[in-house]
């Protein structure tokens, strides 16, 4: 088992693991923020990377409607 393999049902912080939709989502978030923090030359926080590829990753998921918006 490697230092990034989580145990079975939990990671080792005792955390439950991941879904595969929610690891994919994870990781793209991850790759985002990174590539937002290096095109910032690091005048971006981590944490304001994170934040922005949220963002990101919000306004290109496609869009549901509500139910006030159904009406």
């Amino acid at each position: 088992m490697t230092a990034y393999e989580p145990t079975v049902g939990r990671n080792r912080q005792g955390r439950p693991v991941l879904t595969p939709e929610q690891q994919d989502l994870a990781d793209e978030l991850q790759m985002r923020a990174l590539a937002i923090r290096a095109a910032s030359r690091g005048s971006v926080s981590i944490r304001e990377a994170v934040d922005l590829a949220a963002i990101e990753l919000r306004l290109e998921l496609p869009q549901t409607p509500t139910e006030s918006e159904e009406d």
